[in-house]
């Protein structure tokens, strides 16, 4: 019977050691039992870094094929837009070249009147006389712009996608050197 005790004794203190699996052993039974194991969580599969880039670039190849169909169609609207420039610059010309004769005009005529003023007060009448003729010539020409209507905006250009990066391989670390002792 010491035996007994000792093997029951010996069993027990190894199963606190290493935990509940060994200690269902350590029962005296006649009954067949099945190990003690833990739950075991549903089995997921971890995504592999190849799996997950070649995701990544199935997704890239569509935002790129996105990219493409985006890209005919901004050339288009630039295009589009180029002639409406082309068409606003033109109609502008006359209304910027009317707008300098106008002060080329006031400035000839303030040469002319300060060249026969022999007085201060002339001289101040004909440079009241440009400051009125240029403003009158800036209001003709806003008065113009503004009837042409805005400039035509500019299309926005579409984003290129980033391309993803492919998965690095994994190193091997290289054992340490060891010392040897002499």
């Amino acid at each position: 019977m010491s035996l007994k005790k000792t093997f029951a004794a010996v069993v027990l203190s190894t199963s606190l050691v290493l935990g509940s699996s060994v200690a269902a052993m350590a029962t005296e039974s006649n009954e067949v039992t099945s190990p003690v194991t833990a739950p075991v969580a549903s089995p997921t599969p971890k995504p592999r870094p190849w799996q997950e880039y070649k995701a990544a670039m199935t997704v890239f190849k569509n935002a790129m094929t996105q990219f493409k169909a985006e890209r005919i169609t901004f050339d288009a609207a630039m295009q589009a837009h180029r002639t409406a420039m082309t068409a606003y610059n033109t109609a502008r010309k006359p209304i910027n070249d009317a707008f300098k004769a106008s002060v080329d005009s006031a400035r000839t005529t303030l040469k002319a009147a300060l060249e026969a003023a022999t007085t201060n007060e002339q001289k101040t009448a004909a440079y009241n006389a440009m400051k009125t003729s240029i403003s009158a010539a800036v209001s003709i020409r806003e008065a113009a712009v503004t009837a042409l209507g805005p400039v035509p905006v500019k299309p926005v250009k579409p984003a290129k996608p980033a391309r993803p990066t492919a998965p690095q391989k994994p190193v091997k670390p290289t054992p340490a050197p060891t010392a040897t002792p002499n």
